[in-house]
Order: structure tokens, then C-alpha cells, then sequence
């Protein structure tokens, strides 16, 4: 059945599936964000987690769920599962960007196989719209096509619905459109990791901030079985996501060691698909050794004191992800580049890979003799079976309680 703005159609079934299409003309430039709103008698949300979007993929019951991928979004209701006091939810969607609904080619929205309501978005400069709306109505839930225009975006409509647009919830949204586009332009195979580092980087409040971004990387013989999995290039993978998040120019800086070390060219979504192994092919090496001229064993201090020396006086925070399997040995050493660092804008991120014998980076909690703590550590056991919400979570923990101390001693 074809609907027209303002018409409804009785839902029978105790579950419905809302699939919302849409597709941007060839010079479309924007990005379009679904999202849904769960509404009391009165029309309004009745707190945050009624605001249904990327960071909030389903209610707090679990009844409603939106799921997004390019180009699509769906939006799945078990209608016996909702709170009695719901009783409206609207499907809308907010264009981020310089176009209007008028610049979409198409904008379509289907309920199973009962109805669809195709919007007419022909000239019209409106960029958030309320595309259809499922409620209660006298004991039976309804779906109506609505069509209804926002000139300003995200803001009106969200105030229409009672949103406070100044909520960590509402905040979010240009954060998550940003960092997609990105990895869209360059790196679309890196989308699906956008939405979990976007996760937690909100969760520990990091979505604003700047930083520059290093990444090191143990080449030591024992790390051997890392690199053939492909574990070191998919680590450098999630890790380049967050460089896209904290540094405008999305450029990182990657050192390898192992007896010796040295600083690699910039990791960037331009060269980051096979960047380790350009990197271990780009010269002759020896039989043991990973990266070229870099001998086998592992000597960590030498590397970590020119990273401090390299980023000395830097006005931005910097974040290195240090990445090593173990047989870590020359506490001092260790300790006193640490203890240096501490005294500028560098805090590590060091993680056990696979390996064993992490000594000293177990135990940086207990280190005290710096100005701040600016370090911490876990362990990946087998990466194999880390999950990607899991992995941005432990890289990102803690690093925003030294930043706050950092920021307030004027370190960066």
C-alpha cells in the first residue's frame, strides 16, 4: 500500500519493521543521521535515553532498535514490549552538512511488506524531517506518514520533541558524522569500527578533544607470530580511527624497535592498508629480524626518550599506544623515561600483545615518582577474540583523568 503524508494504516502484528532508504544526488556532499524518538501522551521524551541514535541503539527495555548501515536504517518495534507510558514513536533523520532535502534523490520509507511512504523532497530546503510516526490508538498501535520539515536541523527538532540539545546524547551526533565521513571518503572498510570508538570515546568524555596520536610498535623476533597474523596492522588499524577522531590532519607518528629503533613515515588513511608490510619489505633484513636494521632483540628506553624528546614542548596532548609482547627488563631505564614524560604532555597507553613477562608496565599504577600519572597498561591475551567495543574502551580508560591533571598543571 502507497501512503501519503498524513495517511495511517492499523498495525496487526505484535512486531513491526520500519526500513527508511535514502540516497544523496551525485553532488550530495552530507551526511544523513536517523534517528527515532519515544514520546509520552504529551509528545515529549520523558529523559535522554528515549532519544534513539548511534550512540543509543535501542531503548533501555530493549522493545526498539535501530540498526544503520550506508544508505539504510532500520527500525524494528516490538509493540507489546513498550512502556505503557510510550505512546508515539517518530522516525526522522537530520542532513549534517551544506545540503538540504531537496539535494536527496530519493527518501522512502516501508513497514514490512504492509505499506511505503515515498517523501517528495523536490525542491524543498528543510534539513531534518519527521518521516513517520507509530502510536496508540484506542487499544491498537497505528503507523502514519508524516513528512514534517525542520529548517534548522537537529536542534529544533530535537527541542520539538523535548530534547535538551545540550545533553551529552544530543552532542554526540555531529562527533560520530564527522568521523564517518572521514573513514567513508578514504577508508570505507573502517566504518563499522567508527561507531564503537565513538562509543567510548564518549563514554569517557574525549569526543571534543584534540591530540596528536604516536604509535610503537615492538619488532623484537618474539613479536614474529603478531605481525604474520595480521594482529599488528589490525591494531595500527583501530588506532589510525582514533587518530582520525583527535587530529585534524589525521596523521600519526609510528616508531619501531626492537634493539635499535626508528621513526617510520606518517600513518594516514592514504597509506594505512598494508602500512606494515611496506614497512617490513621496504629494505633487506636478517633472519632475525621483523623490521629491517632493527636487530631482533627488545630495548625499549632508547625509543621512548626520543618519543619525550620529540614531542617536547608540543601544545597539544599526545597520546602513544605502545604496543609490545613482553620480556620487558631495564626497569630503571623504563621508569626514568616515564618519570620525564610526566613532566610534558605525553601519556602511554601500554598493551601487552599476545605475549608474557610485562614486568614494569604491570606495575605503573604503583609508580609514583612522577609529577602526574600519565600511563597505563593491559593485556591482550589472544586479539583474535577481543572485541572491538571492548579494545576502544581499555585504550581510551584513564586517559581523560590525566588529561584534566595535565591541562590544569599547563603541560600542554
Amino acid at each position: 500500500m502507497q501512503l501519503q503524508a498524513g495517511q495511517n494504516i492499523v498495525l496487526t502484528s505484535s512486531e513491526v519493521i520500519l526500513t527508511l532508504d535514502f540516497q544523496g544526488h551525485t553532488t550530495f556532499r552530507s551526511d544523513i543521521d536517523p534517528s527515532a524518538f519515544l514520546l509520552d501522551a504529551n509528545g515529549r521524551v520523558t529523559q535522554d535515553a528515549d532519544f534513539i541514535f548511534f550512540n543509543n541503539l535501542q531503548s533501555v527495555e530493549g522493545a526498539v532498535r535501530l540498526t544503520l548501515t550506508p544508505q539504510r536504517a532500520t527500525l524494528q518495534a516490538r509493540l507489546k514490549d513498550i512502556p505503557p507510558h510510550i505512546h508515539k514513536i517518530a522516525l526522522t533523520v537530520v542532513i549534517d552538512g551544506n545540503d538540504a532535502l531537496g539535494n536527496l534523490a530519493r527518501l522512502s520509507v516501508a513497514a514490512d511488506q504492509l505499506a511505503r511512504f515515498d517523501v517528495d523532497v523536490s525542491g524543498r530546503q528543510e534539513k531534518a524531517l519527521i518521516i513517520a510516526e507509530i502510536y496508540r490508538y484506542q487499544g491498537q498501535w497505528k503507523l502514519k506518514a508524516i513528512g514534517q520539515g525542520f529548517n534548522g536541523g537537529l536542534e529544533p527538532l530535537a527541542k520539538h520533541y523535548g530534547v535538551d540539545v545540550a545533553a551529552p546524547a544530543a552532542e554526540v551526533a555531529p562527533v560520530k558524522i564527522s568521523l564517518e565521513k572521514k573513514l567513508q571518503e578514504k577508508a570505507p572498510r573502517l566504518v563499522s569500527l567508527a561507531k564503537n570508538a565513538t562509543v567510548s570515546l564518549t563514554k569517557f568524555k574525549l569526543e571534543s578533544i584534540q591530540a596528536r596520536v604516536a604509535f610503537v610498535l615492538d619488532a623484537s623476533g618474539s613479536m614474529s607470530r603478531q605481525f604474520k597474523k595480521g594482529n599488528v596492522q589490525a591494531v595500527l588499524d583501530r588506532i589510525a580511527v582514533l587518530s582520525v577522531q583527535f587530529d585534524d590532519d589525521g596523521a600519526m607518528d609510528l616508531w619501531g624497535f626492537a634493539q635499535r629503533h626508528k621513526k617510520y613515515p606518517d600513518v594516514t588513511l592514504d597509506n594505512l592498508e598494508g602500512y606494515i608490510s611496506r614497512i617490513q619489505n621496504a629494505s633487506r633484513s636478517t633472519m632475525l629480524e621483523i623490521l629491517p636494521g632493527l636487530g631482533g632483540l627488545n630495548n625499549e628506553p632508547p625509543v621512548m626518550n626520543e618519543i619525550v624528546d620529540f614531542y617536547q614542548g608540543s601544545t597539544l596532548p599526545v597520546f602513544v599506544v605502545f604496543i609490545t609482547d613482553g620480556g620487558i627488563s631495564k626497569t630503571r631505564e623504563i621508569k626514568e623515561a616515564i618519570r620525564r614524560s610526566a613532566e610534558g604532555p605525553i601519556f602511554w597507553k601500554f598493551v601487552g600483545l599476545g605475549g608474557s613477562s610485562y614486568g614494569i608496565l604491570e606495575k605503573l599504577d604503583t609508580f609514583t615518582e612522577r609529577r602526574v600519572d600519565n600511563s597505563n597498561f593491559f593485556a591482550i591475551d589472544d586479539f583474535a577474540k577481543m572485541k572491538d567495543e571492548k579494545l576502544y574502551d581499555l585504550l581510551l580508560e584513564e586517559f581523560r583523568d590525566w588529561y584534566d591533571k595535565a591541562k590544569a598543571m599547563h603541560l600542554f
